[in-house]
């Protein structure tokens, strides 16, 4: 729903969530806060704005809607920011505070 004022992930979300981070791995894998740009490209570059990855991953994790995160090379769902009171963001992987818009009446 719009306007929550917080992100409610069950533990058994999060554990999912942190558990496909993880075991998204092919081969050796990147360093934490790094993902392959596409499944044909085996080069590991820094996750962007909206994304993190752990040690291992292959690819860079949306953070969830209702954050954003304007952290580069992220490599934790912790710096996925919920979005201030009375705001709301749909998008995953958002990549700034101004994604989250107003929440309508």
């Amino acid at each position: 729903r719009c306007c929550e004022t917080r992100v409610m992930l069950s533990p058994s979300a999060l554990a999912l969530l942190v558990f496909a981070a993880m075991f998204s791995v092919s081969e050796a894998g990147c360093p934490a806060g790094e993902g392959y740009p596409t499944s044909e490209d085996k080069t590991c570059v820094m996750c962007g704005a909206g994304t993190f990855s752990v040690e291992g991953s292959t690819n860079c994790t949306r953070c969830p809607v209702g954050t954003w995160s304007s952290v580069r090379g992220a490599f934790d769902i912790s710096t996925c920011q919920k979005c201030r009171r009375g705001t709301w963001s749909s998008q995953e992987g958002a990549p700034s505070a101004s994604s989250c818009h107003d929440c309508q009446p």
